[in-house]
């Protein structure tokens, strides 16, 4: 059996053809909103089945981790999909919506290997030994009230700030968040005096969670001793945002956003 996994609602190139189908990729739960929905689709013809499971989603030494939760449930967590048909899943919140900063939770949607009795559609086949199957990652984010309802309330906006730190043999970007709701970074790049850009991670980077931080390695290709800026798209915004500038040797190399 082999896994496509589907991370950050963005489809690999294994998994874009295939049969089962998520969404919308992302959910915000308002505070007066206990509840929303993902439609699991099977856009082939054999049948198929789907578990579906919820975790909270954190931050530690800058990397992601999933625990176990009881904070969100989803209804129903197992779905079995005919061709060409679809299921609404239902992801509810049980308590409270937090008070003042944003929760993370990850949506974990596993298609479940066809047993050996079923079994493939017409003109499929089915190689010996191998069953690809996919993994779906999808964030859900819970907002605490709104600002205007509470004005003792901190402002609900992400504050990014970068540094360069390095562990066995290797630099990484560090970008901390000490706002209140999460920042997305997409086409994060190292950007140099003479204005030319060297990839850290094309596409989606991934978020840095409210009062948490992420980390990337950087490629030892980079000029790091040259002057210039490691810039990203921040939570969709058509232009870059200058993360960490990156100033000769002896010099602060932290910048607030």
């Amino acid at each position: 059996m082999a896994w496509a996994v589907v991370g950050f609602g963005v489809l690999t190139s294994e998994a874009s053809a295939a049969s089962l189908q998520v969404a919308p990729v992302s959910l915000t739960l308002a505070a007066a909103q206990n509840a929303d929905g993902l439609w699991l689709s099977n856009t082939g013809d054999a049948p198929l089945t789907a578990q579906v499971r919820v975790y909270r989603w954190r931050q530690l030494d800058g990397e992601d981790q999933l625990e176990p939760t009881r904070d969100l449930t989803i209804s129903p967590p197992m779905v079995q999909l005919p061709g060409g048909e679809k299921q609404l899943v239902r992801v509810i919140r049980l308590g409270a919506p937090p008070a003042e900063v944003e929760a993370s939770y990850r949506v974990i949607i596993d298609e479940l290997p066809l047993p050996d009795t079923v079994p493939p559609a017409a003109g499929a086949g089915r190689r010996a030994g191998l069953q690809l199957v996919l993994r779906y990652s999808l964030p859900v984010f819970l907002t605490p009230p709104m600002t205007a309802t509470r004005p003792d309330a901190p402002a609900l906006r992400s504050s990014l700030e970068g540094r360069l730190g390095g562990s066995n043999g290797k630099t990484y970007l560090e970008i901390s968040n000490s706002g209140t709701v999460h920042a997305q970074i997409t086409d994060l790049a190292f950007v140099d005096a003479a204005g030319r850009r060297l990839a850290v991670r094309d596409g989606l980077a991934g978020y840095v969670l409210p009062g948490q931080h992420r980390r990337w390695t950087v490629p030892a290709t980079l000029p790091l001793g040259d002057a210039g800026a490691f810039k990203g798209r921040v939570d969709g915004e058509l232009t870059d945002r200058t993360l960490l500038q990156q100033r000769p040797p002896n010099r602060a190399s932290g910048d607030a956003l």
